[in-house]
């Protein structure tokens, strides 16, 4: 286990070995999320593979959804 110390804008570093093993990349965005006490930082997953996740979507709208989120992150 590694430690790491919040400085005053909330902010923490990663530790490069962690940074490198995920294949983090300046300016990649992570997902922080709060379950029992925790807090999980989760790195990007490519949209494609949440393909067939819900069975209730059509895969016409998941390819729209996702286009629609590829356009965003463009801005």
């Amino acid at each position: 286990m590694q430690t790491v110390t919040i400085i005053a804008k909330g902010q923490v570093v990663i530790p490069a070995n962690i940074r490198k093993k995920l294949d983090l990349k300046k300016g990649e965005k992570l997902a922080i999320v709060e379950e029992n006490g925790y807090i999980k930082m989760i790195p990007p997953a490519d949209l494609t593979s949440l393909y067939g996740a819900w069975s209730d979507l059509d895969a016409r709208t998941v390819r729209k959804q996702i286009e629609d989120m590829r356009k965003e992150e463009r801005y």
